[in-house]
Protein backbone atom coordinates (compact mmCIF):
# COMPACT_ATOMS: atom_id res chain seq x y z
CA UNK A 1 0.00 0.00 0.00
CA UNK A 2 1.01 3.41 -0.71
CA UNK A 3 1.61 5.71 2.63
CA UNK A 4 -0.23 9.15 3.09
CA UNK A 5 1.39 11.26 4.92
CA UNK A 6 -0.99 13.79 4.69
CA UNK A 7 -4.60 13.14 4.07
CA UNK A 8 -6.21 16.59 3.18
CA UNK A 9 -3.28 17.35 0.68
CA UNK A 10 -1.86 13.53 -0.75
CA UNK A 11 -5.21 12.20 -1.18
CA UNK A 12 -7.53 15.39 -2.74
CA UNK A 13 -4.35 15.98 -4.94
CA UNK A 14 -4.88 12.50 -6.79
CA UNK A 15 -8.46 12.85 -6.27
CA UNK A 16 -9.02 15.77 -8.32
CA UNK A 17 -7.35 14.57 -11.71
CA UNK A 18 -8.82 11.13 -11.03
CA UNK A 19 -12.12 12.01 -10.82
CA UNK A 20 -12.07 14.83 -13.78
CA UNK A 21 -10.94 11.75 -15.98
CA UNK A 22 -13.53 9.23 -14.72
CA UNK A 23 -16.29 11.65 -15.19
CA UNK A 24 -15.68 10.95 -19.02
CA UNK A 25 -17.43 7.64 -18.46
CA UNK A 26 -20.78 6.64 -17.69
CA UNK A 27 -22.26 3.59 -16.01
CA UNK A 28 -25.53 2.08 -14.74
CA UNK A 29 -24.20 0.59 -11.25
CA UNK A 30 -26.37 -2.58 -9.37
CA UNK A 31 -27.94 -0.93 -6.40
CA UNK A 32 -25.30 1.78 -5.75
CA UNK A 33 -26.44 4.68 -3.54
CA UNK A 34 -30.09 4.30 -2.58
CA UNK A 35 -30.32 5.17 0.64
CA UNK A 36 -34.19 4.47 1.18
CA UNK A 37 -34.99 1.25 3.54
CA UNK A 38 -37.49 -1.19 1.35
CA UNK A 39 -39.74 -0.94 -2.05
CA UNK A 40 -40.69 3.23 -2.32
CA UNK A 41 -44.69 2.99 -1.48
CA UNK A 42 -46.92 1.75 -3.84
CA UNK A 43 -50.11 3.54 -5.71
CA UNK A 44 -53.52 2.69 -5.65
CA UNK A 45 -56.50 4.77 -6.68
CA UNK A 46 -58.46 7.01 -3.36
CA UNK A 47 -61.14 8.15 -5.89
CA UNK A 48 -61.76 7.54 -9.34
CA UNK A 49 -58.94 10.39 -10.74
CA UNK A 50 -56.52 10.97 -7.29
CA UNK A 51 -53.88 8.39 -5.80
CA UNK A 52 -51.18 8.99 -3.59
CA UNK A 53 -48.73 7.26 -1.15
CA UNK A 54 -46.36 9.02 1.21
CA UNK A 55 -44.21 8.75 4.23
CA UNK A 56 -41.77 10.63 6.88
CA UNK A 57 -39.06 8.62 8.07
CA UNK A 58 -36.41 10.10 10.60
CA UNK A 59 -33.92 7.67 11.69
CA UNK A 60 -30.30 7.79 13.00
CA UNK A 61 -27.32 6.80 10.91
CA UNK A 62 -23.37 5.43 11.88
CA UNK A 63 -21.19 4.88 9.35
CA UNK A 64 -17.22 4.17 9.41
CA UNK A 65 -15.96 5.93 6.39
CA UNK A 66 -18.03 8.24 5.62
CA UNK A 67 -15.55 9.64 2.86
CA UNK A 68 -15.01 6.50 1.37
CA UNK A 69 -11.32 6.26 1.55
CA UNK A 70 -8.95 3.98 1.14
CA UNK A 71 -7.57 1.44 4.52
CA UNK A 72 -5.95 3.96 7.07
CA UNK A 73 -7.84 7.01 6.29
CA UNK A 74 -11.03 6.49 7.37
CA UNK A 75 -13.31 8.47 8.99
CA UNK A 76 -16.87 7.79 10.53
CA UNK A 77 -19.56 9.94 11.26
CA UNK A 78 -23.06 9.89 13.08
CA UNK A 79 -25.69 11.46 10.69
CA UNK A 80 -29.11 12.56 11.56
CA UNK A 81 -32.00 12.44 8.70
CA UNK A 82 -35.60 12.85 7.92
CA UNK A 83 -36.58 11.67 4.68
CA UNK A 84 -39.98 12.63 2.95
CA UNK A 85 -41.22 9.40 0.24
CA UNK A 86 -44.31 10.49 -1.96
CA UNK A 87 -45.69 8.63 -4.86
CA UNK A 88 -48.72 10.73 -6.73
CA UNK A 89 -50.83 9.98 -9.91
CA UNK A 90 -53.94 12.52 -11.05
CA UNK A 91 -55.76 10.66 -14.07
CA UNK A 92 -58.56 11.93 -15.93
CA UNK A 93 -60.09 12.19 -19.50
CA UNK A 94 -57.30 14.82 -20.90
CA UNK A 95 -54.50 14.17 -18.45
CA UNK A 96 -52.59 11.83 -16.79
CA UNK A 97 -49.52 12.91 -14.63
CA UNK A 98 -47.25 10.83 -12.48
CA UNK A 99 -44.45 11.79 -9.82
CA UNK A 100 -42.59 9.71 -7.62
CA UNK A 101 -39.46 10.23 -5.31
CA UNK A 102 -37.48 11.05 -1.69
CA UNK A 103 -36.35 14.38 -0.06
CA UNK A 104 -33.65 13.30 2.32
CA UNK A 105 -32.36 16.03 4.95
CA UNK A 106 -29.59 14.99 6.39
CA UNK A 107 -27.38 16.40 9.63
CA UNK A 108 -23.80 15.04 10.13
CA UNK A 109 -23.01 15.68 13.29
CA UNK A 110 -19.35 15.69 13.28
CA UNK A 111 -18.60 18.53 11.30
CA UNK A 112 -22.32 19.89 11.54
CA UNK A 113 -22.53 19.51 8.30
CA UNK A 114 -26.71 20.00 6.80
CA UNK A 115 -26.87 18.07 3.30
CA UNK A 116 -30.25 17.60 1.12
CA UNK A 117 -30.29 15.08 -1.10
CA UNK A 118 -33.02 14.21 -3.61
CA UNK A 119 -33.92 11.80 -5.94
CA UNK A 120 -37.65 12.56 -7.97
CA UNK A 121 -39.04 12.46 -11.25
CA UNK A 122 -42.68 12.83 -12.76
CA UNK A 123 -44.04 12.35 -15.61
CA UNK A 124 -47.10 13.13 -17.36
CA UNK A 125 -49.23 13.52 -20.98
CA UNK A 126 -52.16 15.18 -22.34
CA UNK A 127 -54.77 14.43 -25.34
CA UNK A 128 -55.58 17.90 -26.79
CA UNK A 129 -57.64 16.46 -29.11
CA UNK A 130 -58.03 12.91 -29.67
CA UNK A 131 -56.44 11.01 -32.05
CA UNK A 132 -54.50 14.06 -33.64
CA UNK A 133 -52.82 16.01 -30.85
CA UNK A 134 -50.50 15.34 -27.64
CA UNK A 135 -47.86 16.33 -25.56
CA UNK A 136 -45.83 14.57 -22.99
CA UNK A 137 -43.57 16.56 -20.26
CA UNK A 138 -41.25 14.40 -17.92
CA UNK A 139 -38.71 15.93 -15.22
CA UNK A 140 -36.59 14.32 -12.29
CA UNK A 141 -33.58 16.23 -9.87
CA UNK A 142 -31.17 13.79 -8.21
CA UNK A 143 -27.65 13.35 -7.69
CA UNK A 144 -25.90 10.78 -9.39
CA UNK A 145 -22.44 9.56 -9.23
CA UNK A 146 -19.58 11.16 -11.14
CA UNK A 147 -18.08 9.05 -13.49
CA UNK A 148 -17.08 5.03 -13.45
CA UNK A 149 -14.79 4.98 -10.62
CA UNK A 150 -16.73 6.98 -8.62
CA UNK A 151 -16.79 5.66 -4.77
CA UNK A 152 -20.40 4.81 -3.89
CA UNK A 153 -22.49 3.30 -1.21
CA UNK A 154 -25.89 2.25 0.15
CA UNK A 155 -25.69 5.27 2.43
CA UNK A 156 -26.37 8.48 0.16
CA UNK A 157 -24.15 10.64 2.35
CA UNK A 158 -20.66 8.74 1.88
CA UNK A 159 -18.58 9.96 -0.73
CA UNK A 160 -20.92 12.52 -1.24
CA UNK A 161 -17.53 14.68 -2.93
CA UNK A 162 -18.22 12.14 -5.80
CA UNK A 163 -21.50 13.05 -6.94
CA UNK A 164 -23.17 16.32 -8.25
CA UNK A 165 -26.94 17.70 -8.38
CA UNK A 166 -28.08 16.74 -11.76
CA UNK A 167 -31.72 18.39 -13.26
CA UNK A 168 -32.89 17.48 -15.84
CA UNK A 169 -36.84 17.97 -18.02
CA UNK A 170 -38.21 17.90 -21.36
CA UNK A 171 -41.49 18.61 -23.63
CA UNK A 172 -42.98 16.69 -26.51
CA UNK A 173 -46.16 18.01 -28.83
CA UNK A 174 -46.70 15.83 -31.55
CA UNK A 175 -49.61 14.74 -33.61
CA UNK A 176 -50.82 11.28 -33.86
CA UNK A 177 -53.20 9.81 -36.06
CA UNK A 178 -54.53 5.98 -36.37
CA UNK A 179 -56.30 5.40 -40.01
CA UNK A 180 -59.04 2.41 -39.86
CA UNK A 181 -56.70 -0.07 -41.11
CA UNK A 182 -54.33 1.06 -38.05
CA UNK A 183 -51.84 2.53 -40.30
CA UNK A 184 -50.67 5.82 -38.11
CA UNK A 185 -48.72 8.77 -38.86
CA UNK A 186 -46.63 10.49 -36.60
CA UNK A 187 -45.12 13.77 -36.41
CA UNK A 188 -42.73 14.99 -32.69
CA UNK A 189 -40.78 17.83 -31.71
CA UNK A 190 -39.09 16.64 -28.53
CA UNK A 191 -36.57 19.81 -26.40
CA UNK A 192 -34.78 18.13 -23.48
CA UNK A 193 -32.17 20.00 -20.70
CA UNK A 194 -30.07 18.53 -18.74
CA UNK A 195 -28.43 21.03 -15.78
CA UNK A 196 -25.81 19.98 -13.39
CA UNK A 197 -24.14 21.27 -10.63
CA UNK A 198 -20.99 20.05 -9.90
CA UNK A 199 -19.72 23.09 -7.89
CA UNK A 200 -19.23 20.59 -4.76
CA UNK A 201 -17.71 17.55 -5.82
CA UNK A 202 -13.66 17.29 -5.99
CA UNK A 203 -14.17 18.01 -9.30
CA UNK A 204 -15.07 21.17 -8.55
CA UNK A 205 -12.57 21.79 -6.26
CA UNK A 206 -10.05 21.72 -8.88
CA UNK A 207 -12.11 23.69 -12.16
CA UNK A 208 -15.43 24.92 -10.66
CA UNK A 209 -17.93 22.91 -13.10
CA UNK A 210 -16.37 20.22 -14.85
CA UNK A 211 -19.46 18.68 -17.09
CA UNK A 212 -21.22 20.51 -19.17
CA UNK A 213 -24.91 21.01 -19.33
CA UNK A 214 -26.92 19.62 -22.41
CA UNK A 215 -29.96 20.76 -24.85
CA UNK A 216 -31.14 18.14 -27.34
CA UNK A 217 -33.82 19.58 -29.82
CA UNK A 218 -35.11 16.48 -31.76
CA UNK A 219 -38.09 15.71 -34.94
CA UNK A 220 -39.42 12.42 -35.65
CA UNK A 221 -41.93 11.66 -38.80
CA UNK A 222 -43.23 7.93 -38.92
CA UNK A 223 -45.25 6.36 -41.28
CA UNK A 224 -46.71 2.61 -39.92
CA UNK A 225 -48.50 0.54 -42.29
CA UNK A 226 -50.57 -1.42 -39.76
CA UNK A 227 -52.92 -3.75 -41.40
CA UNK A 228 -52.80 -2.20 -44.93
CA UNK A 229 -50.79 -5.90 -46.24
CA UNK A 230 -51.83 -9.54 -44.84
CA UNK A 231 -48.27 -10.45 -43.65
CA UNK A 232 -46.06 -7.30 -44.12
CA UNK A 233 -46.01 -4.83 -41.61
CA UNK A 234 -43.30 -1.80 -42.25
CA UNK A 235 -42.40 1.86 -40.87
CA UNK A 236 -41.03 4.46 -42.61
CA UNK A 237 -38.90 7.33 -40.16
CA UNK A 238 -37.08 10.25 -40.87
CA UNK A 239 -35.12 11.33 -37.20
CA UNK A 240 -32.70 14.09 -36.35
CA UNK A 241 -31.00 15.60 -34.11
CA UNK A 242 -29.04 18.55 -32.87
CA UNK A 243 -27.54 18.48 -29.38
CA UNK A 244 -25.17 21.33 -27.80
CA UNK A 245 -23.32 20.47 -24.25
CA UNK A 246 -21.66 24.03 -22.87
CA UNK A 247 -21.40 25.52 -19.39
CA UNK A 248 -17.93 23.47 -18.44
CA UNK A 249 -15.11 25.85 -17.49
CA UNK A 250 -12.84 23.68 -18.83
CA UNK A 251 -14.17 21.15 -21.09
CA UNK A 252 -14.73 22.39 -24.98
CA UNK A 253 -18.32 23.63 -26.13
CA UNK A 254 -19.44 21.14 -28.57
CA UNK A 255 -22.36 20.11 -30.91
CA UNK A 256 -23.25 17.03 -31.77
CA UNK A 257 -25.85 16.41 -35.31
CA UNK A 258 -27.99 13.38 -36.40
CA UNK A 259 -30.01 12.68 -39.12
CA UNK A 260 -31.62 9.26 -39.95
CA UNK A 261 -33.66 7.82 -42.45
CA UNK A 262 -34.90 4.09 -41.43
CA UNK A 263 -37.06 1.73 -43.10
CA UNK A 264 -38.34 -1.42 -40.85
CA UNK A 265 -39.76 -4.51 -42.07
CA UNK A 266 -41.60 -7.18 -40.46
CA UNK A 267 -42.72 -10.39 -42.71
CA UNK A 268 -45.26 -12.76 -40.96
CA UNK A 269 -44.29 -16.54 -41.93
CA UNK A 270 -47.02 -18.04 -39.63
CA UNK A 271 -48.91 -16.51 -36.56
CA UNK A 272 -46.06 -17.06 -34.84
CA UNK A 273 -42.83 -16.62 -36.18
CA UNK A 274 -42.03 -13.55 -38.65
CA UNK A 275 -38.61 -12.00 -40.52
CA UNK A 276 -37.47 -8.66 -39.19
CA UNK A 277 -34.81 -6.48 -39.79
CA UNK A 278 -34.43 -2.61 -40.92
CA UNK A 279 -31.98 -0.73 -43.29
CA UNK A 280 -31.29 2.61 -42.99
CA UNK A 281 -28.79 5.54 -43.35
CA UNK A 282 -26.78 8.03 -40.35
CA UNK A 283 -25.40 11.19 -40.84
CA UNK A 284 -23.42 12.22 -38.04
CA UNK A 285 -20.96 15.77 -37.71
CA UNK A 286 -19.77 16.95 -34.39
CA UNK A 287 -18.36 20.35 -33.77
CA UNK A 288 -16.29 20.68 -30.83
CA UNK A 289 -12.70 22.69 -30.51
CA UNK A 290 -11.01 18.56 -30.54
CA UNK A 291 -12.16 16.14 -32.73
CA UNK A 292 -13.94 13.66 -30.66
CA UNK A 293 -15.29 11.37 -33.09
CA UNK A 294 -14.13 10.24 -36.81
CA UNK A 295 -17.35 11.42 -38.19
CA UNK A 296 -17.05 9.54 -41.56
CA UNK A 297 -17.12 6.49 -39.44
CA UNK A 298 -19.74 7.31 -37.48
CA UNK A 299 -22.08 8.24 -40.69
CA UNK A 300 -23.32 5.28 -43.56
CA UNK A 301 -25.81 2.90 -44.24
CA UNK A 302 -26.80 0.57 -40.94
CA UNK A 303 -28.98 -2.61 -41.13
CA UNK A 304 -30.11 -5.26 -39.15
CA UNK A 305 -31.70 -8.61 -39.35
CA UNK A 306 -33.39 -11.39 -37.61
CA UNK A 307 -36.54 -12.51 -36.70
CA UNK A 308 -39.48 -12.27 -33.92
CA UNK A 309 -40.88 -15.33 -32.51
CA UNK A 310 -44.53 -15.66 -30.04
CA UNK A 311 -43.97 -19.58 -29.52
CA UNK A 312 -46.98 -19.26 -26.85
CA UNK A 313 -48.90 -16.98 -24.91
CA UNK A 314 -46.04 -16.46 -22.48
CA UNK A 315 -43.08 -15.88 -24.83
CA UNK A 316 -42.56 -13.04 -27.13
CA UNK A 317 -38.68 -13.18 -28.54
CA UNK A 318 -36.75 -10.35 -31.05
CA UNK A 319 -33.63 -11.21 -31.83
CA UNK A 320 -31.61 -9.12 -34.53
CA UNK A 321 -27.94 -8.98 -35.99
CA UNK A 322 -26.32 -5.30 -37.86
CA UNK A 323 -23.80 -3.65 -38.33
CA UNK A 324 -24.06 0.95 -37.03
CA UNK A 325 -21.84 3.24 -35.88
CA UNK A 326 -18.49 1.37 -37.14
CA UNK A 327 -19.40 -1.82 -35.48
CA UNK A 328 -21.43 -5.34 -35.36
CA UNK A 329 -24.25 -5.36 -32.36
CA UNK A 330 -27.33 -7.51 -31.54
CA UNK A 331 -30.59 -5.99 -31.04
CA UNK A 332 -32.73 -7.89 -28.80
CA UNK A 333 -35.46 -8.24 -26.33
CA UNK A 334 -37.28 -11.39 -24.67
CA UNK A 335 -40.31 -11.22 -22.19
CA UNK A 336 -40.38 -14.66 -21.10
CA UNK A 337 -44.00 -15.17 -18.38
CA UNK A 338 -42.03 -18.38 -16.86
CA UNK A 339 -45.49 -18.68 -14.57
CA UNK A 340 -47.89 -16.77 -12.77
CA UNK A 341 -44.96 -15.95 -10.23
CA UNK A 342 -41.95 -15.54 -12.78
CA UNK A 343 -40.96 -12.93 -15.32
CA UNK A 344 -38.02 -13.48 -17.64
CA UNK A 345 -37.20 -10.37 -19.43
CA UNK A 346 -33.69 -9.20 -21.59
CA UNK A 347 -32.96 -6.73 -23.93
CA UNK A 348 -29.56 -5.62 -26.25
CA UNK A 349 -28.80 -2.80 -27.70
CA UNK A 350 -26.48 -0.17 -29.62
CA UNK A 351 -27.20 3.37 -29.37
CA UNK A 352 -25.47 6.68 -29.99
CA UNK A 353 -26.15 9.15 -27.50
CA UNK A 354 -25.61 12.08 -25.09
CA UNK A 355 -27.26 13.33 -21.84
CA UNK A 356 -30.11 14.91 -22.97
CA UNK A 357 -31.05 12.34 -25.86
CA UNK A 358 -33.90 10.31 -25.92
CA UNK A 359 -33.41 7.44 -28.76
CA UNK A 360 -36.65 7.39 -31.31
CA UNK A 361 -38.04 3.93 -30.63
CA UNK A 362 -38.65 5.30 -27.24
CA UNK A 363 -40.56 8.48 -27.81
CA UNK A 364 -44.21 7.14 -27.50
CA UNK A 365 -43.57 4.71 -24.81
CA UNK A 366 -43.93 7.54 -22.56
CA UNK A 367 -47.43 8.12 -23.32
CA UNK A 368 -48.50 4.92 -24.13
CA UNK A 369 -46.71 3.40 -20.41
CA UNK A 370 -48.51 6.16 -18.52
CA UNK A 371 -52.03 5.33 -19.73
CA UNK A 372 -51.63 1.92 -19.07
CA UNK A 373 -50.32 2.35 -15.88
CA UNK A 374 -53.48 4.44 -14.76
CA UNK A 375 -55.80 1.86 -16.58
CA UNK A 376 -53.92 -0.97 -14.52
CA UNK A 377 -54.96 1.07 -11.45
CA UNK A 378 -58.25 1.56 -12.02
CA UNK A 379 -58.23 -2.24 -12.68
CA UNK A 380 -57.36 -2.53 -8.76
CA UNK A 381 -53.58 -2.79 -9.26
CA UNK A 382 -51.40 -1.55 -6.22
CA UNK A 383 -47.95 -0.51 -8.85
CA UNK A 384 -44.92 1.61 -8.19
CA UNK A 385 -44.76 4.24 -10.92
CA UNK A 386 -40.78 4.40 -10.75
CA UNK A 387 -40.20 2.43 -13.89
CA UNK A 388 -43.11 4.96 -16.01
CA UNK A 389 -40.66 7.95 -14.37
CA UNK A 390 -37.22 6.83 -15.59
CA UNK A 391 -38.05 6.04 -19.26
CA UNK A 392 -40.15 9.21 -19.51
CA UNK A 393 -37.08 11.58 -17.84
CA UNK A 394 -34.09 9.08 -19.03
CA UNK A 395 -33.18 8.83 -15.39
CA UNK A 396 -32.60 5.14 -15.49
CA UNK A 397 -31.37 4.24 -11.82
CA UNK A 398 -31.44 7.60 -10.42
CA UNK A 399 -29.04 7.82 -7.66
CA UNK A 400 -27.17 5.03 -9.32
CA UNK A 401 -27.11 6.97 -12.41
CA UNK A 402 -23.63 8.22 -13.49
CA UNK A 403 -22.61 11.17 -15.29
CA UNK A 404 -19.64 11.91 -18.19
CA UNK A 405 -18.61 14.01 -20.91
CA UNK A 406 -19.55 14.10 -24.57
CA UNK A 407 -21.08 11.44 -26.51
CA UNK A 408 -20.41 8.16 -26.69
CA UNK A 409 -21.55 4.94 -28.75
CA UNK A 410 -22.43 2.40 -26.29
CA UNK A 411 -23.48 -1.12 -26.53
CA UNK A 412 -25.68 -2.52 -23.42
CA UNK A 413 -27.62 -5.42 -22.47
CA UNK A 414 -29.81 -6.52 -19.35
CA UNK A 415 -31.30 -9.54 -17.70
CA UNK A 416 -33.88 -9.53 -15.34
CA UNK A 417 -35.93 -12.18 -13.47
CA UNK A 418 -38.84 -10.82 -10.98
CA UNK A 419 -40.78 -13.71 -8.65
CA UNK A 420 -43.75 -12.56 -7.27
CA UNK A 421 -45.02 -14.76 -4.14
CA UNK A 422 -47.82 -14.26 -1.54
CA UNK A 423 -45.32 -13.24 0.64
CA UNK A 424 -42.17 -12.83 -0.41
CA UNK A 425 -40.67 -10.99 -4.00
CA UNK A 426 -37.66 -11.48 -5.92
CA UNK A 427 -35.51 -9.63 -8.14
CA UNK A 428 -32.03 -10.74 -10.07
CA UNK A 429 -30.38 -8.49 -12.19
CA UNK A 430 -27.53 -8.38 -15.04
CA UNK A 431 -26.47 -5.90 -16.78
CA UNK A 432 -23.42 -4.70 -19.38
CA UNK A 433 -22.43 -1.85 -21.08
CA UNK A 434 -19.16 -1.06 -23.19
CA UNK A 435 -19.22 2.59 -24.13
CA UNK A 436 -16.57 4.31 -26.58
CA UNK A 437 -16.16 8.54 -26.19
CA UNK A 438 -13.91 8.54 -29.11
CA UNK A 439 -10.86 9.43 -27.00
CA UNK A 440 -11.66 6.92 -23.85
CA UNK A 441 -13.09 3.86 -23.35
CA UNK A 442 -15.23 1.74 -20.73
CA UNK A 443 -16.26 -1.43 -19.64
CA UNK A 444 -19.11 -2.20 -17.03
CA UNK A 445 -20.59 -5.30 -15.61
CA UNK A 446 -22.93 -5.44 -13.07
CA UNK A 447 -25.29 -7.71 -11.44
CA UNK A 448 -27.90 -7.60 -8.22
CA UNK A 449 -30.34 -9.43 -5.73
CA UNK A 450 -33.08 -8.28 -4.11
CA UNK A 451 -35.25 -10.20 -1.60
CA UNK A 452 -38.55 -8.88 0.51
CA UNK A 453 -40.09 -11.24 2.65
CA UNK A 454 -42.97 -10.79 5.09
CA UNK A 455 -42.11 -12.76 7.88
CA UNK A 456 -45.72 -11.98 9.53
CA UNK A 457 -48.60 -9.67 9.78
CA UNK A 458 -46.36 -7.25 11.29
CA UNK A 459 -42.89 -8.27 10.53
CA UNK A 460 -41.00 -7.83 6.99
CA UNK A 461 -37.30 -8.57 6.24
CA UNK A 462 -35.17 -7.72 2.93
CA UNK A 463 -31.99 -7.21 1.23
CA UNK A 464 -29.69 -7.18 -1.35
CA UNK A 465 -26.64 -7.71 -2.66
CA UNK A 466 -24.59 -6.30 -5.48
CA UNK A 467 -21.60 -6.68 -6.98
CA UNK A 468 -20.08 -4.25 -10.14
CA UNK A 469 -16.93 -4.42 -12.52
CA UNK A 470 -15.40 -1.71 -14.47
CA UNK A 471 -12.95 -1.30 -16.53
CA UNK A 472 -11.76 2.14 -17.79
CA UNK A 473 -8.95 2.38 -21.11
CA UNK A 474 -7.41 5.91 -21.63
CA UNK A 475 -5.91 6.61 -24.40
CA UNK A 476 -2.40 8.55 -23.45
CA UNK A 477 -1.79 10.58 -27.11
CA UNK A 478 -5.48 12.25 -26.45
CA UNK A 479 -4.08 12.85 -23.17
CA UNK A 480 -1.03 15.03 -24.28
CA UNK A 481 -2.86 16.18 -27.12
CA UNK A 482 -5.92 17.65 -24.92
CA UNK A 483 -5.11 17.00 -21.20
CA UNK A 484 -7.90 19.51 -20.66
CA UNK A 485 -10.51 16.55 -21.62
CA UNK A 486 -8.86 15.04 -18.28
CA UNK A 487 -9.49 17.32 -16.08
CA UNK A 488 -5.61 18.77 -16.15
CA UNK A 489 -4.65 22.02 -16.55
CA UNK A 490 -1.90 22.95 -18.66
CA UNK A 491 -1.25 26.60 -17.66
CA UNK A 492 -0.36 25.23 -14.42
CA UNK A 493 3.23 26.10 -13.15
CA UNK A 494 5.15 23.29 -13.72
CA UNK A 495 2.95 21.30 -15.64
CA UNK A 496 4.12 18.22 -17.49
CA UNK A 497 1.91 16.57 -19.63
CA UNK A 498 3.94 13.44 -20.16
CA UNK A 499 4.58 12.98 -16.54
CA UNK A 500 0.43 13.54 -16.09
CA UNK A 501 -0.78 11.64 -18.38
CA UNK A 502 1.03 8.46 -17.83
CA UNK A 503 0.38 8.88 -14.02
CA UNK A 504 -3.25 9.36 -15.21
CA UNK A 505 -3.63 6.11 -17.38
CA UNK A 506 -2.25 3.98 -14.59
CA UNK A 507 -4.61 5.29 -12.20
CA UNK A 508 -7.76 4.32 -14.32
CA UNK A 509 -8.34 0.96 -14.62
CA UNK A 510 -10.10 -1.86 -13.38
CA UNK A 511 -12.41 -1.99 -9.82
CA UNK A 512 -14.29 -4.84 -8.35
CA UNK A 513 -16.87 -3.85 -5.79
CA UNK A 514 -19.35 -5.84 -4.17
CA UNK A 515 -21.79 -4.84 -1.16
CA UNK A 516 -25.06 -5.48 0.03
CA UNK A 517 -27.53 -5.07 3.14
CA UNK A 518 -29.93 -6.29 5.62
CA UNK A 519 -32.94 -5.31 7.15
CA UNK A 520 -36.18 -5.44 9.15
CA UNK A 521 -39.27 -3.67 9.53
CA UNK A 522 -41.69 -4.34 12.48
CA UNK A 523 -45.35 -2.41 12.19
CA UNK A 524 -46.26 -0.86 16.02
CA UNK A 525 -49.59 0.62 14.67
CA UNK A 526 -51.29 0.61 11.74
CA UNK A 527 -49.34 3.43 9.70
CA UNK A 528 -46.27 3.50 11.87
CA UNK A 529 -43.09 1.03 11.81
CA UNK A 530 -39.55 1.05 13.55
CA UNK A 531 -36.76 -0.61 11.39
CA UNK A 532 -33.07 -1.18 10.96
CA UNK A 533 -30.48 -2.26 8.46
CA UNK A 534 -26.88 -3.24 8.03
CA UNK A 535 -25.01 -2.12 4.62
CA UNK A 536 -21.53 -3.37 3.74
CA UNK A 537 -19.39 -1.77 0.41
CA UNK A 538 -15.95 -3.54 -0.08
CA UNK A 539 -14.06 -2.41 -3.30
CA UNK A 540 -10.87 -3.81 -4.72
CA UNK A 541 -8.23 -2.28 -7.37
CA UNK A 542 -4.78 -2.24 -8.34
CA UNK A 543 -4.80 0.81 -7.92
CA UNK A 544 -4.81 1.89 -3.85
CA UNK A 545 -6.19 5.05 -3.81
CA UNK A 546 -9.61 3.44 -5.49
CA UNK A 547 -10.13 0.75 -2.68
CA UNK A 548 -12.61 1.27 0.40
CA UNK A 549 -14.24 -0.70 2.56
CA UNK A 550 -17.93 0.93 4.31
CA UNK A 551 -20.34 -0.01 6.98
CA UNK A 552 -23.35 1.55 7.74
CA UNK A 553 -25.51 0.87 10.60
CA UNK A 554 -29.18 2.46 10.58
CA UNK A 555 -32.48 2.43 12.45
CA UNK A 556 -35.19 4.26 12.29
CA UNK A 557 -39.36 5.18 12.41
CA UNK A 558 -42.06 5.16 9.36
CA UNK A 559 -45.15 6.76 9.75
CA UNK A 560 -47.36 6.29 6.51
CA UNK A 561 -49.99 8.71 5.19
Amino acid sequence: MHQYPNKTKSLRQLRVPLFSAVAIGAIVSAGAVAQIAGPQAPLSFKTDYLGYAASVSPRAIYTDNIDLDPDGLEESAAILSTVFKANGIISNRRFTGLISGDLDFSFVTDDSDFRINQDIGGTGTFTAIQNWLYADVGGSTSRQLIGDNAGFSSNVNAGRDQQANVHNFSVSPYVYHRLANQSAVELRYRFSQVFIDDSDSAIGQNVNEFLNDSRTHEALASYQSGALFDRLRFTLSAYGNRTVEDGSSIVPRFEYEQGSLTAEVQYALSRSFSLSGAIGYDDVSTEADVQLFDDDALSGVFWRAGFTARPGRRTELRLEYGQRYDDDFVDASLRYNISERFTLQAGAARTFQTRAQSIARRFRSVQQQTLEFADRLRAGDTLSPEAVIATATQAGGGRTDAQSVGIGASNDAFVQLIGRFDRTSVTLNANYQDTDFGFRENENIGASLNVTRELSRKLRAYGNVFYRESETIIDPGACLASPFLFGFDSTAPGFDAVQSCNDFALANGETQTIGGRVGAAYQLYKNLSVFGEYSHTDRQSPVDVLEYNENTFTAGLTLDF
